[in-house]
């Protein structure tokens, strides 16, 4: 089973919580540009478990690296 604390040391970009209904949540340290959002970025996520939310942190830093790849390739 994954904890809060197992996400949280991965993802440490990121501020983890459980909510009182038991939802999981992620925001990020930091803020996020508006053509980051444009191209799937998100300030803050939820999931029902921690399984799902630590696969969602992923997919996010996934886009981050390749919108950094692409920033690099512009330049």
């Amino acid at each position: 089973m994954t904890t809060l604390e197992d996400i949280a040391r991965v993802h440490t970009g990121w501020i983890i919580w459980r909510s009182d209904l038991g939802r999981w949540w992620a925001t990020r340290r930091g803020s996020v540009d508006l053509e980051a959002i444009r191209q799937g970025c998100a300030m803050t996520l939820d999931a029902d478990d921690p399984e799902s939310l630590a696969a969602e942190l992923s997919a996010q830093e996934r886009l981050a690296g390749t919108m950094a790849e692409a920033q690099l390739d512009l330049r």
